[in-house]
């Protein structure tokens, strides 16, 4: 949590992944470490049940997740350090 909002207060794009149960809490954090909206930083996934799901479930899972990387990354301000 804490190096993505190092990052962001850097100018550079980054996201968190954070298991639903935890959204609250990530997202308080952020906004005590001075990062009000944290919409574009937070990227919110279910539990996984590595253990109860197949692994192409969990492959699925997975993707799906990632395929949502690029489009928070890129509707974030990004500033190149010193600037």
């Amino acid at each position: 949590m804490r190096d993505t909002v190092n990052m962001v207060k850097l100018g550079i794009p980054s996201v968190v992944f954070v298991h639903e149960p935890f959204e609250k809490l990530a997202r308080a954090q952020m906004r005590q470490l001075g990062i009000e909206d944290s919409k574009t930083f937070v990227l919110v996934y279910p539990v996984d049940r590595p253990s109860a799901d197949s692994p192409e479930v969990v492959r699925e899972k997975a993707k799906d997740q990632v395929s949502r990387i690029p489009d928070l990354l890129t509707s974030q301000e990004w500033r190149p350090r010193g600037k």
